[in-house]
């Protein structure tokens, strides 16, 4: 048997490099993740989301990081979280909206409730979070630990009494005066954000609603359970009178206008204050001074889940959980990260008086939500 030839076999393996080259050149960078050293392709995503990550969204160093590493431009448009995951996919296509940011997992499940099915490509993950805290000043807060309400825990404070907070004093209608501060007037009042447009004031709600309607704050009301205290949580979101429509424009109005002598208790998230003493720097001093940080016990966490409608989107998820985005989102605006353990560190900040652990408690279903949330626009769907 004759063997091939020096010049058959040379040919042979030049044959297979060239195949072997074509092959690395089809494939390579096709199962590269966006931002892992792959060339993807430039795309814009628009995402509707809540109005306490727009600065965020606007950050130099954040668009640098999704622009060079993640060929992403995101055009963020804030909406309330409940106006947003509710929009049909008609409203949505005309928004050219391939991404939704509602400050909520609550608001998440309604979106799903609504639109099974309807976004085959869909995909959810919380990639940041905040709890929703109280804001009070230096008299309301002692006004409310002679009371009995709140208790200092190593210079944090809880309010441990949220149940007779609601309905012993803002239900019938309790005033400041009666607790013994010097200058606060009027009935004693939980102020917000709309709840109806609102995620920072909804989520409020969320709470009230968990401890009135049940035994067990750490349990979430079922439906019935809900709906026979509808009013009773209607009557209290009625007694906090105007509210601003954005959580970031209502924290903003809050401080501008007095604080505590604006309003002596006003809930919000946590990195509200944050975002701002960071942005004041060595100014901030005299904000710490009139502003005092309650962390009702327990109290919810404000999930930020990004939902993306299709593969740009899901590209924008991912590229969020970048650890340098992570970490530029709780140093800066003060958003705990929703994926890395030991990221937050609330020694980050060394004047803010901020908890590094609270107890929880979880947010109502879909269909719980969906009537409150009726509930709170129209005082007729409460019954």
């Amino acid at each position: 048997m004759r063997l091939p030839s020096g010049r058959f076999l040379i040919g042979l393996v030049l044959v297979l490099v060239v195949c072997v080259a074509t092959a690395y050149v089809l494939t390579s960078g096709k199962d590269d993740p966006p931002g892992g050293g792959g060339t993807a392709q430039a795309v814009t995503v628009t995402c509707l989301g809540g109005s306490e990550k727009t600065e965020l969204m606007a950050d130099e160093q954040v668009k640098k990081i999704l622009r060079e590493q993640y060929g992403l431009t995101v055009v963020f448009a804030p909406l309330g979280s409940y106006d947003l995951v509710q929009l049909s996919k008609d409203d949505l296509a005309a928004r050219k909206a391939g991404c939704l940011w509602p400050s909520s997992a609550s608001a998440q499940k309604v979106f799903e409730s609504l639109h099974s099915g309807a976004f085959p490509e869909y995909r959810a993950e919380t990639v940041l979070q905040s709890p929703e805290v109280i804001y009070a000043g230096p008299q309301g807060t002692d006004a409310l630990v002679k009371a009995g309400i709140v208790q200092k825990r190593a210079e944090r404070y809880f309010i441990v009494d949220m149940k007779k907070l609601l309905l012993e004093h803002v239900l019938k209608r309790t005033t400041w005066q009666s607790l013994g501060t010097a200058d606060l007037r009027g009935p004693i009042a939980v102020s917000s954000t709309d709840a109806a447009k609102s995620n920072s004031g909804f989520t409020l709600a969320q709470l009230q609603l968990n401890i009135i309607a049940t035994d067990d704050v750490f349990s979430a009301p079922s439906l019935a359970q809900a709906r026979k205290v509808l009013p009773t949580v209607r009557a209290v979101y009625d007694a906090q009178g105007l509210q601003a429509a954005g959580s970031e424009a209502g924290f903003r109005q809050w401080l501008t206008q007095g604080a505590e002598f604006h309003a002596p208790l006003y809930a919000g998230y946590e990195n509200q204050l944050i975002q701002q003493v960071v942005q004041l720097g060595a100014d901030a001093d005299k904000l710490l001074k009139d502003v005092r940080v309650l962390y009702p016990d327990p109290t919810i966490y404000s999930d930020h889940p990004i939902l993306a409608l299709d593969a740009d989107a899901a590209r924008f998820l991912e590229a969020m959980k970048d650890a340098g985005i992570q970490q530029l989102a709780w140093q800066k605006y003060g958003l705990r990260s929703g994926l890395h353990v030991g990221l937050s560190k609330v020694t980050d900040f060394p004047n803010l008086p901020l908890a590094d652990q609270f107890r929880t408690t979880a947010p109502p279903g879909a269909e719980v939500t969906l009537a409150l949330l009726a509930c709170v626009k129209e005082v007729a769907k409460c019954s």
